[in-house]
């Protein structure tokens, strides 16, 4: 697939960053990927390896660290936003004019919002996983669009975490791609 007909898109950090590492390793490494990073953007400082790798894949890919307001960022070149851990609420003027979805780290509809492995071990929860939806004014409400589970094997929060941070990285990847195909039924 040449680069004109790729789906652009414009990812959303907060933290390390490491799914979308994982998401920029998949792409240097896959030649039908349906999709292309048109910018990255955090709130904070973004690590060395996440600007070396976009740069590999593309040079043109706008890089934006320490964004306290979205509203200031152009979009216009991004056909999707993904936020891939981002930590910041997305407000409806970005949503409604911008296909945005989300990462979260629970099988919604069940704990939406922060601290989603500290209530599921509370709760004796059987699985864990991951949720990909749009993004509307709501927390963690919007159209499921993908989402993988695992069982839970009486883990304790760290463990849990690691195991989810793994089950991440083996699977976003795969699940942007699908999502990729099904954009203009969005």
């Amino acid at each position: 697939m040449d680069q004109l007909s790729k789906i652009r898109i414009g990812f959303l950090i907060s933290g390390y960053g490491s799914n979308l590492l994982k998401v920029l390793l998949n792409l240097q490494k896959d030649p039908h990927s349906n999709f292309i990073p048109s910018l990255i953007l955090s709130n904070k400082n973004i690590i060395k390896d996440i600007k070396k790798k976009s740069r590999e894949i593309d040079k043109n890919i706008k890089i934006h660290e320490n964004v306290t307001n979205l509203n200031i960022i152009d979009f216009t070149n991004s056909d999707l936003i993904f936020s891939i851990g981002y930590m910041k609420k997305i407000k409806k003027n970005i949503f409604d004019k911008y296909l945005t979805i989300n990462l979260h780290p629970s099988i919604l509809p069940n704990y939406k919002g922060l601290m989603t492995h500290k209530r599921m071990i509370i709760n004796n929860e059987q699985y864990y996983g991951f949720t990909i939806h749009r993004v509307n004014e709501s927390i963690d409400d919007g159209k499921v669009l993908f989402q993988k589970a695992s069982k839970l094997k009486n883990l304790n929060e760290y463990d849990l975490n690691k195991a989810h941070k793994k089950l991440e990285h083996d699977n976003v990847y795969k699940a942007l791609k699908k999502i990729c195909t099904i954009l203009d039924k969005l």
